[in-house]
């Protein structure tokens, strides 16, 4: 049943977890395509609040200029907002949220009568490094490379504009493997949260796409 209106309604929420680099963005990518679910990225749609220039954007932007962190009731009231949005759709995938034990905790607080289920992407921290320090980016386009995996045809260069490729200051060895210890810091514990939840889900995120998606899909089909 919906919280917002009393209707009998129903909605699968996938909450996507996993360490940064892990490939939770493919997968998302990838169910949305093959499952028709909606995707809501936490950095995606603050910048979709901003631009809208929204009551959550307004908040939102002047704590961002100031170099804060979104609070968490900004960010809750945002994913609730798209949550009620979403009632009577196939589905919607959460990526990046939630990120703290008192966030998966909010979230449950309004979705008690839908099916929630957590996937988590296990990927060694090493093939994370390889992963994203071989990440080029063009600036033009947006379209993102991999110099080991998937690199343009020309180096350096991308194939759909031709604009030189960069690489983001997020992307260096130093920087990821900072990113990767708040992430165990922060973010495992959410992981740990949901495993005893009794709708948790481990896939090994160190196999190809491919083969992930097929583990994914399989669990998308059984909930």
């Amino acid at each position: 049943m919906c919280d917002r209106c009393g209707c009998d309604a129903d909605l699968n929420i996938l909450v996507l977890l996993g360490p940064p680099g892990g490939g939770k963005g493919t997968q998302a990518k990838k169910i949305v395509e093959e499952f028709g679910y909606g995707h809501f990225s936490t950095g995606d749609a603050l910048r979709e609040e901003v631009r809208n220039e929204t009551e959550i954007g307004k908040k939102a932007k002047a704590i961002m200029e100031a170099g804060e962190l979104v609070p968490d009731e900004l960010l809750g009231a945002m994913v609730k907002g798209r949550i009620e949005q979403a009632v009577g759709s196939k589905g919607i995938i959460l990526d990046g949220y939630p990120r703290t034990v008192a966030q998966a905790e909010f979230l449950s607080t309004f979705t008690a009568d839908f099916k929630v289920a957590a996937v988590n992407i296990a990927v060694d921290q090493d093939q994370i490094v390889a992963r994203l320090s071989a990440r080029r980016f063009c600036p033009n386009c947006g379209t993102i490379y991999n110099i080991t995996f998937s690199p343009p045809k020309t180096e350096g260069i991308c194939d759909k504009c031709g604009t030189e490729l960069a690489r983001r200051k997020d992307d260096y060895e130093d920087v990821i493997r900072e990113r990767l210890r708040v992430y165990d810091e922060k973010t495992q514990p959410v992981v740990d949260y949901y495993r005893s939840s009794g709708a948790y889900f481990e896939v090994d995120g160190n196999n190809s796409p491919e083969d992930v998606f097929t583990e994914v899909s399989s669990i998308v089909s059984s909930i």
